[in-house]
């Protein structure tokens, strides 16, 4: 399990799980998010979201 998954496995926020599952379902579908060594700006700002309101849900007690 990655640090990701297991940061939304620990805040079992609804929030944080939507943004973690959209950030996820575009990368299962974007082939520059799928090929190692390049960018795709959509992804990055979902990861980015996720990230935020992982830290948003933990800071706040949210587990």
């Amino acid at each position: 399990m990655t640090a990701a998954e297991q940061t939304a496995e620990e805040t079992k926020d609804p929030f944080t799980d939507e943004a973690w599952r959209t950030a996820i379902e575009h990368a299962a579908g974007c082939l520059a998010c799928r090929t190692p060594g390049t960018g795709c700006e959509t992804g990055e700002q979902l990861l980015r979201a996720y990230e935020e309101a992982a830290r948003k849900a933990h800071s706040e007690g949210a587990t």
